[in-house]
């Protein structure tokens, strides 16, 4: 017998209840099933668990369809974009588990977990110059990932991070982290939160930071599949002012499981002293080159855009 709307929204209610309710006491149980079972096995249980609780809130659901809709130019009513979102969402559980296993297990070989690596070159001359860089990425791919990864080359890593609405989530994110060999720096309202991210690129360390959310609500707006969205400009600003170059990475997962990291070519913010005119255009013309670079990136790869809430709307 099939269900009707109230029945459906009800069970929607229950269990999205009772993830909140348990999160806190599941999420560490999850994180030890990560480290201690197959891959595949804590997949299965996620996708029967976590990801179900996902997909039946109906504002989470309407926000990923609208989003996706909006990647790849059609109706939300047009079958792809169920599709492309229910992969997204498992996606995202596959993220996380890599991650909690990763960084849970001394024994994982990174390269193992590499499918290719594209452009490290271009951040081992960066790292031999001595002026640190910024390592701008996005939402997209396995980006906690890339500590591991980097520290394979003996570079310092710093993570630019907002701290997670969960505390416990963040709890665990930021061990994670730990156990990667990235130091975090959290983003704060202080007129000094640039000083420790500075102090880290004159240490020659590579500071990574997300581009694709304004959430300060200060960013500048640009085109973006089609509408306008707000993009952070303190990455750039950072750039400017230290002379780092700013280099669009990211983590991306293959079809078999691996990974592959993609560094792209650098990005110079100049800076021209005494005229703010100039320095401004530059900021302008460096944010549209990074944001045509992640708009190819999320268009060629629409199931690792993790976003759970109206990006445009939010932006707006």
């Amino acid at each position: 017998m099939t269900k009707g709307p109230i029945e459906n929204a009800e069970e929607a209610t229950i269990v999205s209840s009772l993830a909140n309710a348990t999160f806190g006491l599941w999420f560490p149980f999850f994180r030890w099933i990560a480290r201690t079972l197959p891959p595949v096995w804590v997949a299965r249980l996620a996708s029967a668990t976590v990801e179900q609780a996902v997909w039946r809130r109906g504002h989470v659901h309407e926000a990923i369809c609208g989003n996706v809709a909006q990647v790849l130019g059609v109706p939300t009513t047009d079958r792809r974009v169920e599709k492309t979102a229910r992969t997204m969402v498992a996606r995202h559980s596959r993220l996380w588990i890599d991650l909690l296993r990763c960084s849970g297990r001394p024994d994982i070989d990174p390269a193992a977990l590499l499918a290719k690596r594209v452009g490290d070159e271009q951040l081992a001359a960066a790292h031999r110059e001595g002026t640190g860089a910024i390592l701008l990425t996005a939402h997209v791919g396995n980006f906690e990932l890339g500590g591991l990864f980097l520290r394979e080359m003996g570079i310092t890593t710093y993570a630019v991070y907002a701290p997670d609405p969960s505390p416990v989530v963040e709890a665990h994110r930021e061990s994670a982290r730990r156990s990667l060999g990235v130091i975090g720096i959290p983003v704060t309202s202080s007129p000094f939160a640039s000083v420790p991210i500075l102090r880290a690129l004159r240490s020659n360390g590579f500071v990574a930071m997300q581009g694709d959310r304004d959430v300060s609500g200060t960013g500048r707006h640009l085109p973006f599949f089609g509408k306008t969205a707000s993009f952070p400009v303190g990455p750039f600003r950072l750039a400017q002012a230290s002379g780092a170059p700013l280099f669009p990475v990211f983590v991306l997962q293959e079809d078999d499981g691996r990974y592959s990291t993609v560094v792209e070519e650098p990005i110079h913010v100049k800076h021209v002293r005494g005229s703010r005119e100039a320095d401004e255009a530059a900021l302008t013309a460096a944010m549209e080159s990074f944001v045509a670079t992640l708009t190819r990136t999320i268009r060629e790869n629409p199931t690792q855009w993790y976003l759970f809430t109206r990006f445009w709307a939010d932006a707006a």
